[in-house]
């Protein structure tokens, strides 16, 4: 146990050493954070509500000289549903490791740098609560999403600031229940800020 902590500060110590030759290869690694805003695609079969959560995680990020960059992470999100109509339980309470991975076009401007974006996420599921009812968690352990959205990075020397808002929509029924519930889609939309290295 005690080797394992001291090898995780030696790859920290040696990952922020080296975090001003990524930078100056254009590569930011980044810790960020904020809300997520959930519910889920549930088709004609219930009324749904949103269900609001924490998402945050780790990020590398690639920009070039000119518009072109890209961006993975990987980081853990809170989502679910309400379900309005009247059934046998009042939603679910989810959560998920996500690894996004997207293609980034921004507009450098010195310090700052828009960027709007476009990818796809692997989600795994960590944990799953029913809520208002009993029984099992009838929701696939992966899921599979496409992503769009847009981020502002402002650069200040060796760090850089992040704002980021992005929407996460469901490729794929995640229902192992499709016969009794229908099809469910994941829905969010996620607002985090978080600082570059």
């Amino acid at each position: 146990m005690r080797m394992t902590r001291l090898s995780l500060v030696a790859a920290l110590a040696l990952l922020f050493a080296s975090t001003s030759d990524l930078h100056a290869q254009g590569l930011t690694f980044g810790v960020r954070g904020g809300l997520s805003v959930a519910s889920l695609d549930a088709g004609d079969t219930f009324d749904t509500s949103n269900r609001t959560g924490f998402v945050g995680g780790l990020f590398l990020d690639y920009a070039t000289s000119g518009p072109l960059g890209f961006q993975v992470g990987a980081q853990y999100a809170q989502k679910g549903v309400e379900f309005d109509a009247q059934s046998a339980i009042d939603g679910f309470d989810l959560g998920y490791l996500e690894i996004p991975a997207v293609l980034k076009l921004g507009l450098p401007l010195g310090m700052i740098r828009p960027s709007v974006f476009g990818g796809a996420g692997l989600s795994f599921k960590t944990s799953c609560d029913i809520v208002g009812g009993t029984g099992d968690c009838d929701v696939s352990g992966t899921d599979f999403s496409g992503i769009a959205g847009a981020d502002l990075a402002i650069y200040l020397g060796g760090l850089s600031l992040w704002a980021d808002a992005r929407y996460h929509f469901g490729l794929q029924n995640i229902s192992d229940a499709a016969d009794v519930v229908g099809d469910l889609k994941n829905r969010n939309w996620t607002l985090q800020v978080g600082i570059g290295f």
